[in-house]
Protein backbone atom coordinates (compact mmCIF):
# COMPACT_ATOMS: atom_id res chain seq x y z
CA UNK A 1 0.00 0.00 0.00
CA UNK A 2 1.22 3.12 -0.51
CA UNK A 3 2.09 5.04 2.25
CA UNK A 4 -0.63 8.18 3.04
CA UNK A 5 0.99 11.44 4.69
CA UNK A 6 -0.97 12.45 7.07
CA UNK A 7 -1.75 16.12 8.16
CA UNK A 8 -0.34 16.74 11.68
CA UNK A 9 -2.19 20.18 11.87
CA UNK A 10 -5.42 19.22 11.62
CA UNK A 11 -6.59 16.41 13.12
CA UNK A 12 -6.85 17.21 16.71
CA UNK A 13 -10.33 18.84 15.66
CA UNK A 14 -12.27 15.87 14.41
CA UNK A 15 -15.55 16.44 16.42
CA UNK A 16 -17.60 14.29 18.22
CA UNK A 17 -20.05 13.36 16.00
CA UNK A 18 -17.40 11.61 13.99
CA UNK A 19 -15.22 10.67 16.72
CA UNK A 20 -17.66 8.85 18.42
CA UNK A 21 -17.39 6.14 15.70
CA UNK A 22 -13.82 5.45 16.38
CA UNK A 23 -14.82 2.23 18.61
CA UNK A 24 -12.81 -1.03 18.66
CA UNK A 25 -15.59 -2.81 16.68
CA UNK A 26 -14.92 -0.14 13.56
CA UNK A 27 -11.97 -1.18 11.28
CA UNK A 28 -10.04 0.11 8.51
CA UNK A 29 -10.50 3.72 8.24
CA UNK A 30 -9.64 7.02 7.13
CA UNK A 31 -10.59 10.38 7.84
CA UNK A 32 -10.29 13.15 4.85
CA UNK A 33 -10.60 16.64 6.81
CA UNK A 34 -10.55 19.67 3.85
CA UNK A 35 -8.45 17.17 1.27
CA UNK A 36 -6.05 16.08 3.89
CA UNK A 37 -5.42 12.83 5.28
CA UNK A 38 -5.79 13.38 9.15
CA UNK A 39 -6.18 9.55 10.39
CA UNK A 40 -4.77 6.62 8.80
CA UNK A 41 -6.37 3.40 10.52
CA UNK A 42 -5.76 1.00 7.80
CA UNK A 43 -5.09 -2.52 9.10
CA UNK A 44 -2.29 -4.99 7.24
CA UNK A 45 -5.64 -6.64 5.14
CA UNK A 46 -5.51 -3.70 3.20
CA UNK A 47 -1.59 -3.28 2.32
CA UNK A 48 -1.87 -5.16 -1.47
CA UNK A 49 -3.70 -1.92 -1.92
CA UNK A 50 -2.80 1.47 -3.37
CA UNK A 51 -3.95 4.32 -1.97
CA UNK A 52 -2.48 7.82 -3.21
CA UNK A 53 -3.62 11.32 -1.74
CA UNK A 54 -3.41 14.88 -2.87
CA UNK A 55 -5.49 17.92 -1.79
CA UNK A 56 -9.05 17.21 -2.28
CA UNK A 57 -8.19 13.75 -4.74
CA UNK A 58 -7.67 10.08 -3.42
CA UNK A 59 -7.36 7.41 -5.55
CA UNK A 60 -7.75 3.92 -4.67
CA UNK A 61 -6.44 0.78 -6.61
CA UNK A 62 -7.68 -2.96 -6.60
CA UNK A 63 -4.93 -5.01 -7.50
CA UNK A 64 -6.57 -7.98 -9.60
CA UNK A 65 -7.85 -11.51 -7.82
CA UNK A 66 -7.82 -9.29 -4.52
CA UNK A 67 -10.95 -10.52 -2.32
CA UNK A 68 -11.08 -8.96 1.73
CA UNK A 69 -14.31 -9.62 4.12
CA UNK A 70 -13.99 -6.14 5.67
CA UNK A 71 -14.58 -3.38 5.01
CA UNK A 72 -12.54 -0.35 4.36
CA UNK A 73 -14.12 2.90 5.38
CA UNK A 74 -13.98 6.74 4.97
CA UNK A 75 -14.82 9.82 6.36
CA UNK A 76 -14.85 12.46 5.18
CA UNK A 77 -15.33 16.05 6.95
CA UNK A 78 -15.57 19.46 4.81
CA UNK A 79 -14.86 22.71 7.07
CA UNK A 80 -13.99 25.64 3.93
CA UNK A 81 -16.05 27.77 2.05
CA UNK A 82 -16.19 25.66 -1.02
CA UNK A 83 -15.35 21.78 -0.91
CA UNK A 84 -14.45 20.52 -3.62
CA UNK A 85 -13.66 16.55 -3.47
CA UNK A 86 -12.96 13.81 -6.18
CA UNK A 87 -12.02 9.97 -5.48
CA UNK A 88 -11.33 7.02 -8.18
CA UNK A 89 -11.55 3.61 -7.30
CA UNK A 90 -10.39 1.17 -9.47
CA UNK A 91 -10.74 -2.64 -9.42
CA UNK A 92 -8.57 -5.07 -11.90
CA UNK A 93 -9.68 -8.33 -12.68
CA UNK A 94 -11.99 -10.66 -10.31
CA UNK A 95 -11.15 -8.16 -7.39
CA UNK A 96 -13.52 -7.14 -4.79
CA UNK A 97 -13.85 -4.34 -2.56
CA UNK A 98 -16.44 -3.22 0.35
CA UNK A 99 -16.36 0.35 0.83
CA UNK A 100 -18.05 2.63 2.84
CA UNK A 101 -18.24 6.58 3.20
CA UNK A 102 -19.33 9.07 5.51
CA UNK A 103 -19.72 12.64 4.40
CA UNK A 104 -19.97 15.20 7.01
CA UNK A 105 -19.51 18.92 6.96
CA UNK A 106 -18.36 20.96 9.81
CA UNK A 107 -19.48 24.96 8.68
CA UNK A 108 -20.88 26.68 6.01
CA UNK A 109 -20.14 25.38 3.13
CA UNK A 110 -21.08 24.36 -0.56
CA UNK A 111 -19.89 21.06 -0.69
CA UNK A 112 -19.30 19.18 -4.48
CA UNK A 113 -18.06 15.54 -4.27
CA UNK A 114 -17.46 13.31 -7.16
CA UNK A 115 -16.61 9.34 -7.04
CA UNK A 116 -16.00 7.30 -9.96
CA UNK A 117 -15.63 3.69 -9.59
CA UNK A 118 -14.17 1.46 -12.74
CA UNK A 119 -14.51 -2.21 -12.53
CA UNK A 120 -12.41 -4.74 -14.52
CA UNK A 121 -13.74 -7.73 -15.74
CA UNK A 122 -15.67 -10.02 -12.88
CA UNK A 123 -14.47 -7.88 -10.81
CA UNK A 124 -17.56 -6.72 -7.79
CA UNK A 125 -18.24 -3.68 -5.72
CA UNK A 126 -20.02 -3.21 -2.82
CA UNK A 127 -20.78 0.72 -2.16
CA UNK A 128 -22.43 1.97 1.01
CA UNK A 129 -22.58 5.27 2.39
CA UNK A 130 -24.64 7.96 4.64
CA UNK A 131 -24.29 11.80 2.86
CA UNK A 132 -24.97 13.46 6.36
CA UNK A 133 -24.70 17.33 5.85
CA UNK A 134 -26.47 19.75 7.96
CA UNK A 135 -28.09 23.00 7.26
CA UNK A 136 -24.96 25.27 6.70
CA UNK A 137 -24.12 22.88 3.77
CA UNK A 138 -25.50 23.26 -0.06
CA UNK A 139 -24.44 19.65 -1.54
CA UNK A 140 -23.68 18.92 -5.02
CA UNK A 141 -22.96 14.97 -5.11
CA UNK A 142 -22.39 12.48 -7.94
CA UNK A 143 -21.25 8.76 -8.26
CA UNK A 144 -20.28 7.38 -11.38
CA UNK A 145 -19.99 3.38 -12.16
CA UNK A 146 -18.32 1.99 -15.26
CA UNK A 147 -18.56 -1.98 -15.08
CA UNK A 148 -16.89 -4.25 -17.29
CA UNK A 149 -17.80 -7.68 -18.64
CA UNK A 150 -19.20 -9.61 -15.79
CA UNK A 151 -18.71 -7.10 -13.16
CA UNK A 152 -21.64 -6.60 -10.08
CA UNK A 153 -21.50 -2.82 -8.92
CA UNK A 154 -23.63 -2.53 -5.70
CA UNK A 155 -24.70 0.88 -4.26
CA UNK A 156 -27.08 1.35 -1.29
CA UNK A 157 -26.57 5.23 -0.24
CA UNK A 158 -28.87 7.12 2.45
CA UNK A 159 -29.25 10.62 1.71
CA UNK A 160 -30.21 12.13 4.84
CA UNK A 161 -29.15 15.86 4.81
CA UNK A 162 -30.56 18.72 6.29
CA UNK A 163 -29.84 21.19 3.28
CA UNK A 164 -30.37 21.86 0.09
CA UNK A 165 -28.69 18.69 -1.99
CA UNK A 166 -28.68 17.66 -5.52
CA UNK A 167 -27.18 13.58 -5.95
CA UNK A 168 -26.35 11.66 -9.03
CA UNK A 169 -26.00 8.42 -8.98
CA UNK A 170 -25.19 6.49 -12.17
CA UNK A 171 -23.96 3.62 -13.49
CA UNK A 172 -23.02 2.16 -17.23
CA UNK A 173 -23.17 -1.46 -18.18
CA UNK A 174 -20.23 -1.47 -20.85
CA UNK A 175 -19.67 -5.08 -20.72
CA UNK A 176 -21.30 -8.61 -21.59
CA UNK A 177 -23.62 -9.72 -18.83
CA UNK A 178 -22.15 -6.46 -16.40
CA UNK A 179 -24.80 -5.58 -13.50
CA UNK A 180 -25.59 -2.69 -11.26
CA UNK A 181 -27.89 -2.06 -8.09
CA UNK A 182 -28.51 1.44 -7.41
CA UNK A 183 -30.32 1.72 -3.99
CA UNK A 184 -30.90 5.47 -2.79
CA UNK A 185 -32.74 6.01 1.05
CA UNK A 186 -33.44 9.73 1.39
CA UNK A 187 -35.73 11.45 4.48
CA UNK A 188 -36.29 15.23 3.71
CA UNK A 189 -37.86 17.62 6.86
CA UNK A 190 -38.31 21.29 7.36
CA UNK A 191 -38.63 23.11 4.47
CA UNK A 192 -35.67 21.61 2.55
CA UNK A 193 -35.54 20.25 -1.29
CA UNK A 194 -33.87 17.34 -2.32
CA UNK A 195 -33.33 16.07 -6.10
CA UNK A 196 -32.56 12.64 -6.59
CA UNK A 197 -31.12 11.37 -9.99
CA UNK A 198 -30.24 7.91 -11.10
CA UNK A 199 -29.02 6.39 -14.49
CA UNK A 200 -28.38 2.79 -15.28
CA UNK A 201 -26.94 2.48 -19.22
CA UNK A 202 -27.02 -0.15 -20.89
CA UNK A 203 -23.93 -0.54 -23.00
CA UNK A 204 -24.03 -3.97 -23.45
CA UNK A 205 -25.76 -7.03 -24.35
CA UNK A 206 -26.94 -9.48 -21.35
CA UNK A 207 -26.84 -6.53 -18.96
CA UNK A 208 -28.83 -6.19 -16.08
CA UNK A 209 -29.63 -2.65 -14.32
CA UNK A 210 -31.81 -2.38 -11.31
CA UNK A 211 -32.65 1.03 -9.15
CA UNK A 212 -34.60 0.92 -5.99
CA UNK A 213 -35.70 4.20 -3.62
CA UNK A 214 -36.78 4.71 -0.65
CA UNK A 215 -38.10 7.98 0.42
CA UNK A 216 -39.44 9.46 3.72
CA UNK A 217 -40.84 13.17 2.87
CA UNK A 218 -41.65 15.10 6.28
CA UNK A 219 -42.69 18.70 6.95
CA UNK A 220 -43.10 21.31 4.27
CA UNK A 221 -40.09 19.40 2.65
CA UNK A 222 -39.72 18.08 -1.10
CA UNK A 223 -38.28 15.19 -1.98
CA UNK A 224 -37.69 13.87 -5.83
CA UNK A 225 -36.70 10.84 -7.26
CA UNK A 226 -35.94 10.65 -10.82
CA UNK A 227 -34.64 7.15 -12.13
CA UNK A 228 -34.30 6.44 -15.80
CA UNK A 229 -32.91 3.08 -17.40
CA UNK A 230 -31.50 3.12 -20.49
CA UNK A 231 -31.20 -0.17 -23.15
CA UNK A 232 -29.58 1.29 -26.39
CA UNK A 233 -30.07 -0.68 -29.58
CA UNK A 234 -28.73 -4.38 -29.60
CA UNK A 235 -28.09 -4.52 -26.48
CA UNK A 236 -30.13 -7.23 -26.32
CA UNK A 237 -31.13 -9.80 -23.67
CA UNK A 238 -30.94 -6.79 -21.11
CA UNK A 239 -33.18 -6.20 -18.20
CA UNK A 240 -34.26 -2.63 -16.58
CA UNK A 241 -35.99 -2.63 -13.42
CA UNK A 242 -36.99 0.91 -11.32
CA UNK A 243 -38.83 0.25 -8.03
CA UNK A 244 -39.96 3.19 -6.14
CA UNK A 245 -41.33 3.81 -2.57
CA UNK A 246 -42.31 6.89 -0.49
CA UNK A 247 -43.69 7.56 2.84
CA UNK A 248 -45.48 11.15 3.20
CA UNK A 249 -45.71 12.03 6.55
CA UNK A 250 -46.30 16.12 6.79
CA UNK A 251 -50.05 17.15 5.15
CA UNK A 252 -47.77 19.89 3.39
CA UNK A 253 -45.03 17.51 2.23
CA UNK A 254 -44.44 16.80 -1.60
CA UNK A 255 -42.53 13.34 -2.40
CA UNK A 256 -42.30 12.37 -6.38
CA UNK A 257 -41.40 9.58 -7.80
CA UNK A 258 -40.78 9.95 -11.90
CA UNK A 259 -39.51 6.60 -13.40
CA UNK A 260 -38.19 6.44 -16.93
CA UNK A 261 -37.60 3.70 -19.34
CA UNK A 262 -35.48 4.90 -22.51
CA UNK A 263 -35.52 1.42 -24.58
CA UNK A 264 -33.89 1.08 -28.10
CA UNK A 265 -34.14 -3.01 -28.47
CA UNK A 266 -36.89 -5.25 -28.54
CA UNK A 267 -35.75 -8.37 -26.93
CA UNK A 268 -35.28 -7.00 -23.34
CA UNK A 269 -37.28 -6.79 -20.04
CA UNK A 270 -38.05 -3.41 -18.54
CA UNK A 271 -40.39 -2.71 -15.85
CA UNK A 272 -41.03 0.60 -13.42
CA UNK A 273 -43.19 1.14 -10.24
CA UNK A 274 -43.88 3.61 -7.75
CA UNK A 275 -46.19 3.20 -4.49
CA UNK A 276 -45.90 6.21 -2.66
CA UNK A 277 -48.55 7.55 0.16
CA UNK A 278 -48.88 7.34 4.02
CA UNK A 279 -48.06 4.66 6.93
CA UNK A 280 -50.51 1.67 6.86
CA UNK A 281 -53.05 2.81 9.82
CA UNK A 282 -53.26 -0.87 10.41
CA UNK A 283 -49.22 -1.78 10.90
CA UNK A 284 -49.75 1.56 13.31
CA UNK A 285 -52.88 0.36 15.29
CA UNK A 286 -51.41 -3.01 16.10
CA UNK A 287 -48.31 -1.39 17.23
CA UNK A 288 -49.96 0.76 19.72
CA UNK A 289 -52.21 -2.13 21.14
CA UNK A 290 -48.97 -3.40 21.94
CA UNK A 291 -47.85 -0.36 23.95
CA UNK A 292 -46.02 1.84 21.76
CA UNK A 293 -46.97 5.31 21.33
CA UNK A 294 -48.10 6.66 18.05
CA UNK A 295 -44.82 8.48 17.20
CA UNK A 296 -42.81 5.73 18.46
CA UNK A 297 -44.79 3.05 16.45
CA UNK A 298 -43.95 5.89 13.19
CA UNK A 299 -40.42 5.66 14.12
CA UNK A 300 -40.33 1.41 14.44
CA UNK A 301 -41.99 1.36 10.70
CA UNK A 302 -40.00 4.21 9.24
CA UNK A 303 -36.72 2.24 10.50
CA UNK A 304 -37.72 -1.04 8.93
CA UNK A 305 -39.07 0.60 5.69
CA UNK A 306 -34.95 2.23 5.34
CA UNK A 307 -33.14 -1.18 6.04
CA UNK A 308 -31.97 -1.61 3.08
CA UNK A 309 -29.15 0.74 4.05
CA UNK A 310 -29.28 -0.30 7.62
CA UNK A 311 -28.33 -3.76 7.15
CA UNK A 312 -25.10 -2.50 5.36
CA UNK A 313 -24.53 -0.74 8.38
CA UNK A 314 -20.85 -2.31 10.00
CA UNK A 315 -20.63 -0.99 13.72
CA UNK A 316 -23.23 -0.44 16.23
CA UNK A 317 -22.68 3.06 16.57
CA UNK A 318 -22.98 3.76 13.09
CA UNK A 319 -26.77 1.93 13.39
CA UNK A 320 -27.08 3.76 16.13
CA UNK A 321 -26.22 7.41 14.72
CA UNK A 322 -28.42 6.52 11.42
CA UNK A 323 -31.48 5.43 13.77
CA UNK A 324 -31.19 8.67 15.70
CA UNK A 325 -31.00 10.51 12.40
CA UNK A 326 -33.95 9.18 10.95
CA UNK A 327 -36.14 9.83 14.62
CA UNK A 328 -35.07 13.45 14.57
CA UNK A 329 -36.13 13.74 11.06
CA UNK A 330 -39.40 12.40 11.63
CA UNK A 331 -40.60 14.74 14.40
Amino acid sequence: MAILEVSKEKNLNIPREITKFFTDELGNYLVIKDGYVVMNKLGKSFEKLTITSELNNLKIIVPKNFHIQETLHLFYLFGKTNSDTKIIIELAENAELSYFEYLYNLEATKVNFISNTYLSENAKLTYAGITHLTKKAIGKIIRNSFVATYGRSQYSIAEVNDGLTTVETNAFLNGNSANATIKTVAITSSNQIVKIKQIIEHNAPNTEGYIENYGVANNQSTLVFEGVGKINKKMIKSIARQQNRGIVLGEKARLEANPLLLIDEYDVEASHGAAIGKIDEEQLYYLMSRGLTLKDAERLLITGFLSPIVNLLTTKELIKDFKEIVNKKTL
